[in-house]
């Protein structure tokens, strides 16, 4: 499990590798290509603009030559506005090509050729002379060769920086890339297809075992009903004739007879209270009582009416506080309460009448995060619980709560060991908590959490 478990951690990081690098590539690539554009931005604006100024000066090398040949002075207006004409797209291209030596020592060169026939086409208009059109046809010709040259090497700069050795092995790097990722993947597919295949088995046998605990519960739970009734007939018969006995033969039993006779009942009452408990707790366990909203207050208002009887022996005192509504099983929670209260009768100190506090109040899970820290962001309805009886060691707050545990003998104190049980069991059965804290001869705390529903 664990190997498969790091092989999918090393498959996903490989995978998370693989796409920031191609993330990479693929933005450097952008980059890249922006910054062609760019280059190729540039060099068609240097082709234009050369163009352009080779227009103008052919145009004007045009003008002077149809004026020599016609003496129509028409012919003049392109060559008049030469100078003018030429001027913001020289400059321009000096702008063009100021970051290149290169360029701007051609585009001087061109700005002298430019001069250069301007000024022979001043001069051979002036004269009305045709004796230096061969000149100006051979610095046309050179100035044209300029202009090839500065449009060249602008060409080269564009196929210099177009194909370089990361661009040419681009294909490379993402045919390996593709590659090895489609390995990772194949092998992840292969090791999920395995692990479905091993669950998909392991959910199979979970099932079958299920069915059968559920199957075992079944026969189970018959056992125990049957055997609790079965039980319960017997001992009704012993206490019936128990009874019959002592009060037909009383007077001719001897003080052992009648200490006998009383052990004999004594026991079966005690038997008969403990299958009693089995079978409630056994109920709660099997669970079947629909949900409804109880108002606490009033439950144990019945639960210590219930108790009555007791209450008045030990001359207790039962304070209750502001108590909630809970939506939760009323007869549960009624067992719950009434445990906890016998609990505090029970184990009271001798000759000291007890006194039971039960409190409610809201609060976090902040008192729960030992059990789970993601109960510190729920909210709880905290019910206390507390008595003025002797207490328990503090080791033994988890102890209490198993079924037929008891931290004192019967001679000590009358107690079955199953009404603490009783009380985890109905706050499972609710979602919620309880927490038992206690000093020796200092009374025991019974902290009860109850979920608020969210929203």
């Amino acid at each position: 499990m664990k190997r498969r478990l790091f092989f999918i951690i090393t498959a996903f990081v490989l995978a998370l590798v693989i796409t920031l690098s191609l993330s990479y590539l693929l933005y450097n690539s952008y980059v890249q290509s922006g910054d062609q554009n760019r280059r190729i931005e540039h060099a068609y604006k240097v082709v234009l603009q050369t163009s352009e100024l080779e227009n103008y000066i052919k145009e004007a090398e045009t003008a002077q030559r149809g004026y020599l040949l016609t003496s129509d002075s028409s012919f003049l207006q392109p060559y008049l506005s030469i100078r003018n004409d030429i001027k913001p797209g020289y400059d321009s291209l000096q702008r063009l090509t100021a970051d290149n030596m290169r360029q701007r020592q051609l585009v001087n060169k061109a700005g002298l050729l430019m001069n250069n026939l301007i000024d022979q086409f001043q001069h051979s208009v002036y004269l009305r002379s045709r004796a230096r059109l061969l000149e100006t046809r051979a610095g046309m010709d050179s100035l044209r060769n300029v202009f090839k040259e500065i449009q060249k090497e602008e060409m080269n700069l564009v196929k210099r920086f177009a194909v370089n050795k990361y661009e040419a092995a681009m294909p490379r790097y993402f045919t390996a890339i593709f590659l090895f990722a489609a390995f990772i993947i194949f092998i992840s597919f292969a090791v999920i297809l395995k692990e479905y295949r091993q669950r998909f088995h392991y959910q199979k046998e979970l099932e079958q075992k299920i069915i059968e605990v559920k199957a075992y519960n079944t026969e189970l739970e018959q056992i125990a009903f049957a055997t609790s009734h079965d039980l319960q007939e017997p001992l009704r018969r012993i206490r019936t004739f128990s009874d019959r006995l002592n009060w037909k033969y009383r007077d001719q039993l001897n003080e052992e007879g009648q200490m006998i006779l009383s052990r004999i009942d004594y026991s079966a009452r005690r038997m008969q209270g403990l299958l009693e408990d089995l079978m409630n707790f056994a109920n709660l366990v099997r669970g079947g009582e629909t949900l409804s909203v109880v108002n606490a207050d009033k439950l144990l208002q019945s639960v210590v009416e219930y108790l009555k009887q007791d209450i008045e022996i030990k001359r207790a005192t039962i304070h209750i506080g502001q108590m909630p509504t809970i939506t939760g099983f009323e007869k549960q929670l009624f067992m719950m309460f009434r445990a906890l209260i016998d609990n505090a009768l029970k184990f009271s100190k001798p000759g000291i009448p007890p006194v039971v506090t039960i409190q409610c109040v809201q609060t976090t899970g902040e008192e729960l995060v030992h059990i789970d820290k993601k109960l510190l962001k729920k909210v709880f309805i905290r019910i206390s619980v507390q008595d003025n009886g002797i207490g328990f060691s503090n080791e033994f707050n988890q102890k209490i709560f198993l079924i037929f545990q008891r931290l004192h003998t019967e001679a000590e104190f009358e107690g079955k060991g199953i009404g603490l049980a009783i009380v985890e069991r109905v706050m499972t059965n609710h979602n919620g908590y309880v927490l038992a804290s206690s000093q020796v001869d200092k009374g025991a705390l019974f902290n009860l959490y109850f979920p608020v529903p969210e929203g």
